[in-house]
């Protein structure tokens, strides 16, 4: 390891230090029009500070764009207002918005956009910290070309580049499962709560009442409490009875609420 005097700190033999705007396809966002954005889904996802962060897209324009600012997976986003959030970006149809700064690995680079992402994370926050009592932090372009990058060697037995690529490749692809599985969660669960849908043996969900009339000829005047978890299971049961299919028997008082059932559930 040697001294380094534009890193301030040590680095590799052998390795070299290059400017960022050299070591890393730079791409400031572009400035969309708030006039165009609009509530319903469109081409042109974008992409603004406060969704840096969490990875997901809460506006949409119909404004021509160029080409040049839609991202890509593995991409490092970077807002330049306020807290300077960094994120590695997990999809490719969306468009950057204005004061936020996209790096991409140059193709045939040893550098890649992970190294990049974690070398000036240091100087990001310091910049963030320095901005004193109310005053709104602003990273600037003369701030970002301020910055130094660390070339690694490239050698036969192990490319830097490679491996990180490999990593930031399993970070986008876990994120985006993570976001897939948050997604059906969120469209089941209302679902599930309501009684539309149930996780309950497919032998109940098909023939409901049969296999009432079949556990109450077993066991009597009592059904396991998994047969009445749900609303909608309920309202089956009380149609069954009403219908004279089901013997009557008066519900125990300490049963309690609808779904908050005992060991069993009396008829």
């Amino acid at each position: 390891m040697v001294w380094n005097e534009k890193l301030k700190r040590e680095m590799p033999e052998g390795w070299e230090v290059v400017n960022l705007f050299d070591a890393i396809d730079v791409q400031y966002g572009f400035p969309f029009s708030t006039e165009l954005f609009v509530d319903e889904i469109t081409t042109i996802p974008v992409v603004r500070i406060r969704d840096i962060l969490n990875g997901t897209v809460s506006a949409y324009s119909t404004e021509d764009t160029d080409p040049k600012y839609r991202l890509a997976k593995g991409d490092v986003l970077i807002g330049m207002d306020g807290n300077f959030h960094m994120n590695l970006w997990c999809d490719d149809e969306a468009y950057l918005n204005q004061r936020s700064v996209r790096f991409r690995q140059i193709e045939g680079s040893p550098i890649s956009a992970l190294q990049v992402m974690f070398e000036v994370a240091p100087y990001i926050k310091a910049k963030e910290q320095n901005a004193k009592g109310s005053t709104v932090g602003h990273l600037s372009d003369k701030d970002l070309r301020g910055l130094w990058i660390m070339r690694p060697t490239i050698h036969n037995l192990f490319s830097p580049a490679i491996t990180l690529k490999q990593i930031s490749n399993l970070i986008v692809e876990n994120r985006v499962e993570i976001q897939n599985l948050t997604r059906q969660r969120d469209e089941l669960l209302p679902l599930l709560m309501n009684g539309q849908v149930s996780v309950m043996p497919q032998e109940i969900n098909c023939d409901l009442a049969a296999l009432i009339l079949r556990r109450s000829s077993t066991f009597g005047s009592v059904l396991p409490n998994h047969l009445c978890a749900t609303k909608g299971l309920d309202n089956q049961y009380s149609r069954f009875r009403t219908q004279g299919l089901l013997p009557r028997r008066k519900p125990h008082h300490n049963i309690g609420k609808c779904g908050v059932w005992g060991d069993f559930y009396p008829y």
